[in-house]
């Protein structure tokens, strides 16, 4: 029996030090004995006019790199990649870039991807790529993994109504939120969509880690690489000296305090012993168009969870988890901390939804 090809689409570079879901798919796949291309799309010079962890980072495009054995590794460059330019007359404008973009070749991924068993695309505008890939391989399963509401990341108008076009087309749309996979069931009713939850590395998060804090204090713990409620953070430092605050991610130091810690961003597996040995999660972000998505569903909650803390977390994000202390303005954070730091996790089902492990999840993305 010949070993099964996968293909996984994603926004993300295989080599990055940042690591995402499909990074851990990949795992996942190579694991179960399936070969697999992980492609980088999109990718052009564009990136190099703001700031982004790929331009950090020496890449090779557009051919395939052997990484392993089960592993190879593609890079989609083009001239130019289709985002939002954040003003409704320009996004009409550009209305139709994306035909331009589909045209530019996968060139030496083609081989792989005729032989492909399975094709799993990620919800960024490498979903441009659909109807190529779709071409060059028409027998292939194709999956498509929405890891991000495109709305919610902004992208371009022209993405969003393609991806409603092809919905349909796909085996399988599986998503890692209710609030997206409603959204989903209303623009069709004929597209086989279903609800899985983010992965988590469970053997990782079950290892023996040292305990990262000091003192005597009460810890209460952000993650995350934007969108953190400085002002809950501001008043909730003020009203609790008994507790510290320690924030990890590529975040701005905008309110500052004896019990206020910035780390910056980590390595992922050097997080772990900060959510493992916390008394609180803090899951306190503003309120953007879309953010309901992040209720039960978002990485670091799964995260959280699994490690059984009690989660502050602001009314927008309420959902059945019951170990979610929900703060509906600013005058009830006392309130919402108070009632963390003296719930009986005991009590509490450990979480809700199920918590997968990749493994497992890989494997739910296997069946339609």
């Amino acid at each position: 029996m010949s070993t099964q090809k996968i293909v996984l689409i994603s926004g993300h570079y295989y080599l990055s030090k940042r690591k995402a879901g499909f990074h851990m798919l990949a795992k996942a796949y190579q694991e179960r004995g399936f070969e697999v291309l992980f492609l980088t799309a999109p990718y052009s010079w564009l990136f190099s006019l703001k700031k982004h962890h790929f331009n950090d980072m020496d890449i090779e495009t557009n051919h395939i790199t052997k990484i392993n054995e089960r592993l190879k590794i593609y890079v989609h460059a083009t001239p130019f990649h289709i985002f939002s330019l954040k003003n409704k007359c320009l996004n009409k404008l550009t209305k139709y870039l994306y035909k331009v973009y589909q045209i530019f070749s996968l060139k030496g991924a083609k081989d792989f991807i005729r032989n492909a068993d399975q094709i799993i695309f990620e919800s960024t505008p490498g979903l441009f790529l659909f109807d190529q890939v779709k071409k060059l391989n028409p027998n292939a399963r194709y999956v498509y993994r929405v890891s991000d509401d495109l709305e919610l990341v902004q992208a371009h108008p022209s993405l969003l109504i393609y991806e409603r076009t092809i919905l349909n087309r796909f085996d399988l749309v599986s998503t890692a939120s209710t609030y997206v996979l409603n959204k989903l069931r209303s623009k069709t009713v004929d597209a086989n969509i279903k609800l899985h939850y983010h992965g988590l590395d469970k053997s990782l998060f079950d290892q023996e880690f040292h305990n990262p804090y000091t003192g005597s204090e009460m810890n209460a713990l952000f993650i995350g690489v934007a969108n953190l409620d400085y002002e809950f953070l501001k008043i909730a430092s003020e009203i609790r000296k008994d507790i510290k605050f320690h924030i990890i991610g590529p975040l701005e130091k905008k309110i500052t305090s004896d019990n206020i810690i910035y780390y910056g961003e980590m390595p992922f597996k050097d997080t772990i012993p900060f959510i493992k040995f916390a008394d609180i999660a803090l899951h306190t972000i503003v309120y953007y168009p879309g953010a309901e998505s992040l209720s039960e569903s978002s990485l670091k909650s799964i995260q959280y969870s699994y490690c059984q803390l009690p989660i502050i977390a602001p009314a927008f994000l309420k959902n059945t988890n019951k170990k979610l202390f929900i703060y509906s303005s600013y005058k009830n954070i006392e309130s919402a901390l108070n009632a963390a730091l003296s719930s009986n996790l005991n009590v509490f089902k450990i979480y809700e939804p199920a918590i997968y492990s990749w493994m497992e999840l890989s494997q739910m993305l296997d069946v339609d």
